[in-house]
């Protein structure tokens, strides 16, 4: 059951084609999700149960009453559940007074009530009457010529109005639920913001960390949503341990940039145009709020917010920061308003103690003094209440009040300093979790938590580690106590995250203790503390240190290091001497040409050389070096150019799980003793265009489950056995033989595969065999580049479970099969550059999941079959550069489900009959118009797509948009449904555009279209298919 905003309650003989019909688009346009029994029953399901089902879990209830509504029996019932459930109802009287809600015996429902007594039971027939005289109780919207002059449009703006004013808004920021005495801070900085609504301002939260900048500013930005004060917003964490801190250089910036674009103009990831070419267009977006959240430098602003002037009047900017000088430089160019963020008081201190500690607002009796001082000892911080809090979480028996609390007391006593509540929190941890909470912060901040435990779990039997045999539970024990949480980041879930003063106060320990020791600082201990206890050093970064040179006796004595990057150093010597212990190592861009010998580095589990262009050998062929590192997981050689093979001993990493050698362009053969590593489940060979062969022994890599060789130009022939290999579930290959075909198909677990350069001796052999019905659990089928391919299998319709079917470059493709009417799960069909393809078969039609059409420059394609209308879910249908399309079929109408239609480029309009097949369209909506001139059109659902969006867009990206520099629009028509614009003149192109812009929340539009984006809508972009999502 979808979950249903608002029930929609009516007759429909009497509005449904009119303005029920209208109102829910414009519901559904306002970012709602109403039931409308005529769009939102689903065939096959009983639809009583369907409309009771929605009645339950909708938030409001809408009663579109109208003459005829009375004779509806089930409109009187669906009523009755409406006034019981206690949900708020909205009466809209549609040529109905409310007087005659109460006298149902005269007026209107005079006759309709007279049949039900003769009918129904007289308990019934009070229930309805009962029902109807308490919505007349309700004030009502009542549509009457004399107050709307007949304007259906205002009573459907004022009831979307009403509706969107009862019902919680979406996207706002989740915020922890016990906040306390923030109210006031709210309203003095919302006082600000609109104090400030005539220009371009900032408005700077500042204060020390761990006091609620992060909160406040959350809480600020739900109320703008919640007023509707912007037309787009964002909000950006500036966390700098978001990426690795392991990882050289920064992407934060980059990442940053691309968020900003996406929530303010849904740019996506991507788009070939630079930030400042988009950031200079934010002018037409209207009224934006942005959040930076955290900023340390001046840089990380200057490069997010390139030019204020750019934004347009009353849009604001609120920057949190620890730093009053900071805040003050970056509001040069801008109104400014600095707020400090007070710590909390007595009182709301001790709520949020209680809170963390008891689970409630309320102490126990027996504990109020004790809380009362551990509280005043936490100096009215936030961060440092709720961990101090979290510590004493459950410590509640008679010991605990009589030792473990005066413990606390007496520890947190002194001044309040922060550092010394959050110390004292530290302090309390076992050993293996003191030593866990400083690996994070120092090196795991922004790592996902699966990559951590595999480094941990292999320390187990460390005496250094203090013999950590559970690290799971460590790991949750730190989260419960609030020293960090698992977070999302983009498509990575339980990225490890932790608050900046906690993280400081990690590196402080692991500086003070010179167990980490991290670049800089690490650095000037080596060169001038000679004293050092290099026993104690767990971790080392030296990355990018470009002014030192090292030699690795410098760590000969750090017997216990784990962790030693080395990106981009000049090092000397060989890895002999470094300690056992070594978990990880990373030396990118190694300036070396052969690996330095490495002995004695048994419980290695990463090892990254990735970038280093210079490496010609892995190791020398008469060195064992491989036998140093029998517990190795993860080898990365990426991008390592100059090596030509592996060493033999490369075999006997029997643990290897991932071996990555992608782009390794000069690599030409691996050792037969591949084949012995039988853990290894990730192999990576993109863009290996020297490798000639495969070994035989390929074949005993029996876990393998992502196989990534395609572009490897000079592999002529696989191994026959390859078939054998039934574990791998993602494949990426270049496909030209038979043999090589058959082998694939055998491959019965694949999901994902990836096709290149395929013949019609590989369709011709699948055929044939009619081995496809093997790959039963294929989701994704891509044939790219495919020069000598002219069709598609036939047979391609055993791939029952196939989700998305796409050809790229396919040049020779005439036509595609029936049996892709077979496909019933299949959401995506693209076909890009199939330059020779005419058609589509009829049963195209058949396909009930397909959502996603795209026909892109193929100039042979002349006509969509007639099936294309019983395309129930079809939501995006795009066709551009088909220049000898020549006629839509008139069903398009029927396609109720979509949501953009876009035609580019595929001759004239008029010519192919468009608007006959327009009328009718849901999106098209209601129109006078005779001519569509031109070429280009593209119609949209706002409640998809803002409106304005496209103008901005440019063409030679993957989803091809038109390229526009409109220099002026005109409104060719406008009315209650939308509106027609007509671009006269698109400088760069020179074509004459037209877009349809349907069901817009206002349609009070003046003759020159203002450009200004209409809201923050969710687009749900088809993601393009390239090489780099496999790689």
């Amino acid at each position: 059951m979808d979950d249903y905003d608002v029930f929609l309650n009516h007759r429909g003989p009497d509005v449904k084609g009119g303005f029920i019909a209208h109102l829910h688009d414009a519901l559904r346009s306002a970012g709602l999700n109403p039931f409308l029994d005529k769009t939102s029953l689903v065939k096959g399901n009983p639809a009583f149960s369907s409309i009771d089902a929605a009645l339950e879990v909708a938030s409001v209830h809408v009663a579109v009453v109208s003459r005829g509504y009375a004779e509806s029996k089930h409109c009187l019932s669906e009523l009755v559940a409406m006034m019981r459930s206690g949900k708020p109802v909205i009466p809209v009287l549609y040529n109905v007074e409310p007087a005659e809600l109460r006298r149902v015996e005269k007026g209107p429902f005079a006759a309709a009530f007279k049949k039900h007594k003769s009918r129904e039971t007289a308990e019934r027939v009070e229930e309805w009457a009962d029902a109807l005289c308490k919505l007349a109780d309700i004030t009502a919207f009542v549509f009457r010529l004399s107050d709307y002059r007949g304007d259906e449009a205002e009573l459907k703006r004022e009831v979307v109005n009403a509706v969107t004013g009862l019902l919680p808004l979406h996207g706002v920021l989740q915020v922890q639920s016990n906040v306390f005495g923030l109210e006031e801070q709210v309203k003095i900085c919302m006082h600000k913001v609109e104090a400030m609504s005539n220009a371009t301002s900032l408005l700077g939260l500042v204060g020390m960390g761990g006091i609620g900048k992060s909160t406040l500013a959350k809480e600020v930005y739900n109320r703008c949503i919640h007023e509707r004060r912007f037309q787009a917003m964002s909000f950006l964490k500036v966390d700098h341990s978001a990426l690795s801190s392991m990882e050289v250089g920064s992407g934060l910036l980059s990442k940053l940039q691309q968020q900003l674009l996406w929530e303010l103009m849904r740019v996506p990831l991507g788009s070939p145009q630079s930030y400042g070419y988009w950031f200079e267009k934010l002018s037409n977006r209207g009224r934006v709020l942005i959040v930076l959240d955290g900023i340390q430098d001046k840089n990380i602003f200057e490069n997010l917010i390139l030019n204020t002037s750019s934004l347009a009047p009353g849009s604001c900017i609120i920057v949190t920061s620890q730093d009053h000088q900071l805040l003050k430089l970056t509001s040069i160019n801008s109104s400014f308003y600095l707020y400090e963020v007070t710590l909390l008081g007595c009182e709301d201190s001790q709520k949020l103690f209680n809170w963390y500690a008891f689970g409630d607002q309320d102490v126990p009796k027996n504990f109020k003094g004790l809380a009362s001082d551990v509280s005043k000892s936490c100096g009215g911080l936030p961060l440092a209440l709720k961990v101090v809090g979290s510590n004493l979480f459950g410590k509640l028996s008679e010991e605990d009040r009589e030792c473990i609390w005066p413990e606390a007391i007496e520890a947190l006593k002194g001044d309040g300093d922060v550092r010394r509540a959050l110390k004292w929190s530290y302090d309390c941890l076992s050993p293996v979790e003191k030593l866990m909470f400083v690996d994070i912060a120092c090196v795991f901040c922004g790592w996902k938590k699966d990559e951590a435990l595999k480094i941990w779990q292999s320390c187990k039997d460390c005496s250094s580690c203090c013999g950590n045999g559970t690290p799971h539970t460590s790991l949750r024990n730190l989260i419960d106590k609030s020293f960090l949480t698992l977070e999302e980041s983009g498509p990575y879930r339980d990225i490890m995250v932790m608050h900046g003063l906690l993280k400081d106060m990690g590196h402080d320990i692991g500086m003070v203790d010179g167990s980490h020791l991290w670049k800089g600082n690490a650095s000037r201990v080596m060169a001038h503390d000679e004293n050092l206890t290099v026993n104690k050093v767990r971790a080392l970064n030296l990355a990018n240190i470009g002014e030192h040179e090292f030699a690795f006796e410098n760590f000969a004595k750090m017997v216990n290091l784990h962790f030693l990057i080395l990106d981009g150093c000049n090092v000397s010597g060989n890895l002999e001497g470094v300690s056992k212990e070594l978990r990880c190592l990373r030396w990118r861009h190694m300036p070396l040409t052969n690996v330095p010998s490495m002995l004695n580095l048994s419980n290695l589990i990463s090892l990254d050389f990735s970038e280093s262009t210079n490496l010609a050998n892995m190791w020398t062929q008469s060195s064992p070096a491989l036998e140093a590192c029998p517990n190795l997981l993860m080898l990365d050689l990426e991008e390592c150019t100059s090596i030509t093979t592996l060493p033999d001993s490369i075999g006997r990493l029997s643990r290897l799980r991932s071996l990555n050698l992608d782009s390794c362009t000069s690599l030409q053969k691996l050792p037969s003793s591949i084949g012995q590593l039988t853990a290894l489940e990730d192999l990576h060979l993109y863009m290996c265009e020297s490798l000639e062969a495969l070994p035989d022994t390929f074949t005993a890599l029996s876990a393998l489950r992502v196989l990534i060789m395609s572009e490897c130009s000079s592999i002529s022939n696989l191994p026959t056995t390859l078939g054998l290999m039934t574990g791998i579930r993602h494949l990426c290959i270049d496909l030209g033989t038979e043999s090589q075909a058959l082998a694939i198909a055998q491959l019965n677990a694949l999901e994902f595969l990836w096709a290149r350069e395929c013949t019609d001796e590989v369709v011709g052999a699948l055929d044939s065999s009619g081995t496809l019905r093997n790959l039963h659990q294929l989701r994704a089928f891509y044939f790219v580049e495919c020069p000598f391919m002219t069709k598609l299998p036939e047979t391609i319709g055993l791939l029952t479970t196939l989700e998305k079917l796409c050809l790229w470059d396919c040049k020779e493709v005439r036509e595609l099969p029936n049996s892709i009417g077979r496909l019933k799960l299949l959401t995506l069909l693209s076909l890009c550059k199939c330059r020779r393809l005419k058609t589509l078969p009829d049963s195209l039609g058949a396909m009930p999941s397909l959502q996603c059409l795209r026909i892109e420059d193929c100039p042979s394609f002349t006509k969509l079959p007639s099936s294309i209308g019983q395309l129930s879910s079809l939501r995006w249908l795009w066709m551009e550069g088909c220049g000898e399309f020549r006629s839509v079929p008139h069903s398009l109408r029927q396609l109720n489900a979509l949501e953009m239609l876009q035609i580019m480029d595929c001759g004239s309009l008029e010519g192919m009959g468009l608007l006959r097949a327009l009328q009718g369209l849901r999106i098209w909506g209601c129109t006078s118009g005779t001519e569509l001139p031109g070429s280009c059109l593209v119609v949209v659902d706002s409640n998809f797509l803002s409106p304005a969006f496209i103008w901005d867009r440019e063409g030679d990206w993957s989803w091809s948009w038109p390229r526009c520099n409109v220099k002026e629009v005109r409104v060719v028509e406008a009315n209650d449904c939308g509106f027609l614009r007509h671009v006269e003149k698109d400088a760069e192109s020179g074509r004459p555009f037209l877009q349809r812009v349907h069901n817009l929340p206002c349609c009070n539009l003046t003759p020159a279209y203002k450009k200004e984006r209409l809201g923050g809508h969710k687009i749900l972009w088809p993601t393009p298919f390239s090489i780099e999502e496999i790689v």
